[in-house]
């Protein structure tokens, strides 16, 4: 083939990718600069003061769920390091290095996937490429994704590098699987924990998306695709292009329901006062209904925890209904079901949809373990204890009323910890403002005897109420709360995975987490 022929068809080849790719949201809406990139200011605070200081270290580890930022960082830590004019630990944009990197035309910045490149000899070559010198570049700059599939003798390979890297080079490991990771490798980087993408900065960027394809979707819409997304930036990008091709200039909430095959916030509202009313007919044929109308039950399942999490935080005082941007009417039934709900009520719904969730994903039948938990919780079934059992009701004609368990006098339970947290964090303001703000961020773990545990997500916040003076306040509201001696245990939240009660579920635990899958 002459080659102008050649090279034609490798310039219409290269014309038709860049306008697929442009097609393509997340890819498009990519950040090129640490200032454009929504969420994990800590890693980025770090980084472009690392950069303005001049220590860069020659390994980083960035470790976290799938698509929250993770190889965006990289790109621009790498693009940071290498740029010609860089200013307050920002990429200029303009030099050739920054234009380079952008194009995915840099001849210093090699991007691996260790997912398909597993072996000691792809990392060997690495090595032998480590040894060079940067062609353009400041450094060369080595990007290994979801580096836990890596083998074990290629992590002892890398390790060596790891142990005594040239000055030139910087390996930047990217993982969603952290627990994969040697602890040698570990040790010997420095490393970042990016966090899941909350809703409220998923949807600052819809808001710049959808302003620049001129489309319009509805709130509720958007609230609904961000839900879906599972805090992942990516996954929401990717699904909104999906949206998008419906085309038109407005989008309308059913219309994203269908290709979800979610409901609308209602459906988990009437479910819950089906629950609470006790109404096992209405809650059967609502149930049925959803069935026969081809609605995912699985993802239906996940919603309605979504939203037992929404009333579970309301329940706690930790949010105000007012501040989840719901509709009024929205907003009206959540604080009403909330207030009606006692904590071991509440507690007992979540415990029992947490298993009809993951029984849902398994059975054949994906409407029975649904009926199944309705039935059980309106005290339909029958207990399968014997006629002896504290359990049983027999003014019930042997059904176990679907109420939290009684409370053992002398000894704090869960649900009286929920009801009464509200009062807590009131009283708590009254004696501290400062405290207040930290103890917001407390997570109810669990209660041992005479001891609330608590987790929180950064250490200033658990240091702040773990402070002698602090803890001193927060025992003395909760025994003004509860009437009851009560001592706190405080972790943080990467700590907590270590201490569980193996008596104990941790229910508050995973359903303030609710199923980030």
């Amino acid at each position: 083939m002459p080659v102008f022929i050649k090279e034609t068809v490798f310039l219409l080849s290269e014309i038709w990718y860049n306008i697929s790719m442009s097609q393509v949201l997340y890819r498009k809406y990519r950040p090129q600069n640490f200032s454009e990139v929504l969420a994990q200011e800590t890693v980025k605070t770090v980084l472009k003061n690392a950069i303005k200081q001049s220590r860069v270290s020659h390994a980083y580890l960035f470790t976290g769920p799938r698509g929250v930022g993770k190889t965006t960082i990289a790109r621009i830590l790498a693009k940071a390091i290498n740029c010609l004019s860089p200013k307050d630990g920002e990429p200029c944009g303009k030099c050739d290095s920054c234009l380079l990197i952008a194009d995915g035309r840099f001849l210093d910045l090699f991007e691996i996937d260790a997912a398909s490149y597993t072996g000691v000899d792809n990392i060997r070559e690495i090595i032998d490429g480590v040894k060079f010198a940067p062609t353009y570049g400041k450094y060369k700059v080595f990007i290994i994704d979801e580096v836990h599939m890596l083998s074990k003798a290629a992590f002892n390979a890398l390790l060596k590098t790891l142990e005594e890297p040239p000055a030139h080079a910087v390996f930047i490991l990217a993982t969603t699987e952290i627990h994969k990771v040697p602890a040698t490798i570990i040790s010997r980087t420095q490393r970042f924990d990016f966090r899941s993408i909350s809703q409220a900065d998923i949807l600052k960027l819809f808001e710049t998306v959808l302003k620049e394809q001129g489309t319009q979707i509805s709130p509720e819409a958007q609230k609904l695709i961000a839900q879906a997304s599972g805090g992942s930036f990516r996954d929401a990008l990717s699904i909104l292009d999906q949206i998008l091709a419906l085309g038109g200039e407005k989008i309308t909430l059913e219309q994203v329901e269908d290709i979800l095959g979610v409901t609308r916030l209602a459906s988990s509202q009437k479910l819950l006062g089906f629950i609470l009313a006790e109404d096992s007919g209405g809650g059967v044929k609502f149930i049925k209904d959803l069935a026969f109308g081809g609605l995912d039950l699985v993802q239906f399942t996940k919603n309605f925890l979504e939203y037992l999490r929404l009333v579970l935080l309301v329940k706690l005082g930790t949010e105000n209904s007012d501040s989840l941007g719901l509709s009024p009417e929205d907003q009206g039934i959540l604080t009403e079901q909330a207030s009606n709900l006692n904590g071991g009520r509440l507690l007992d719904i979540i415990k029992k949809f947490l298993e009809t969730y993951r029984e849902t994903k398994q059975s054949p039948v994906q409407e029975l373990p649904l009926l199944a938990a309705i039935l059980s919780l309106c005290g339909e079934l029958a207990s399968t204890s014997s006629p002896a059992s504290p359990n049983r009701d027999e003014n019930l004609g042997g059904r176990t009323p679907a109420k939290a368990a009684a409370k053992i006098p002398g000894k704090l339970d869960l649900g009286a910890v929920v009801d009464g947290w509200a009062k807590v964090l009131a009283r708590a303001k009254d004696y501290n403002h400062s405290l207040l703000s930290s103890l917001r961020l407390g997570r109810i773990v669990r209660v041992e005897g005479d001891v609330l545990v608590l987790a929180f997500p950064y250490s200033f916040h658990k240091q702040t109420v773990d402070a002698l003076k602090n803890r001193i306040v927060v025992e003395q509201v909760l025994e003004e709360v509860f009437n009851e001696k009560i001592r706190i245990k405080v972790f943080l939240e990467k700590e907590i995975e270590n201490v569980k009660d193996e008596n104990n579920s941790d229910l508050v635990s995973e359903a303030i987490k609710i199923l980030g899958e």
